[in-house]
């Protein structure tokens, strides 16, 4: 049978470039399996452990990885999260296309550090500001961070390696502040300033139905933060 190659979108793009150099990846949450499959054809890694926690969805995974032939590469488990994965089977790990809560929840029930990998890469949906944090917190090192634009909105994609300290943050950038990441303002990552515009503005537009409560405190906060970086990137003035 002739292999049919997968075309990826921009984010899942940008994923795909922060895996060169890792033997083994587990796609964790890997529904319809396009990076998956792309690892593989792009000679990125040579073996891949797909999961998702919907076996219905690992199917849809398994029919694609089935019809251009790379079954042999491939390990299809049923699972929540890391539980699927055995202490020190993997080098790098990919979390795409979900919470960042729930990227938190995944990352603290591993019984060591990523299982043992070298890096995670991840693309946060929603509360990009909860797997910052955590990623802070608990020491990994920011090694990339991009901004990608995908079908007319802006992602957030990060490569974090576990570390023995937490990262120094750049000369500039607000401390206490997840929203976006510092490794991308140090790098002056292209879109930063868009995607901080976009937060800006949404922001502001809640403070109208936000006055008088907790909630109040919390977007000024947001919103001095995001002022900041944008003067330090000499872009407050195209606001």
């Amino acid at each position: 049978m002739k292999q049919r190659f997968v075309h990826l979108t921009p984010r899942l793009s940008a994923a795909l470039d922060m895996l060169y150099g890792y033997d083994t990846v587990a796609d964790i949450g890997c529904d319809h399996g396009r990076l998956t499959a792309a690892l593989l054809q792009n000679c990125i890694c040579k073996r891949v452990i797909a999961s998702d926690i919907s076996e219905s969805s690992l199917e849809k995974a398994r029919w694609l990885i089935d019809r251009i032939g790379l079954n042999d590469f491939i390990s299809f488990r049923v699972g929540d999260g890391c539980e699927v994965l055995k202490p020190n089977e993997c080098d790098a790990i990919v979390l795409l296309g979900m919470g960042g809560t729930l990227m938190c929840r995944i990352l603290d029930a591993c019984s060591i550090p990523l299982m043992g990998a070298k890096a995670v890469v991840l693309q946060p949906m929603r509360a990009q500001d909860d797997i910052r944090r955590y990623l802070y917190e608990h020491r990994y090192h920011i090694s990339e961070d991009q901004v990608v634009r995908d079908h007319g909105r802006l992602y957030q994609v990060l490569k974090a390696v576990p570390g023995e300290r937490p990262d120094s943050l750049p000369d500039g950038f607000p401390p206490d502040f997840y929203d976006v990441g510092y490794r991308a303002f140090d790098h002056r990552a292209y879109l930063l300033g868009e995607l901080c515009k976009q937060q800006l503005n949404y922001h502001i537009k809640m403070l109208k139905t936000a006055a008088g409560t907790e909630g109040e405190i919390v977007l000024n906060g947001k919103i001095k933060a995001l002022k900041q970086i944008l003067h330090e990137m000499n872009e407050e003035d195209v606001l």
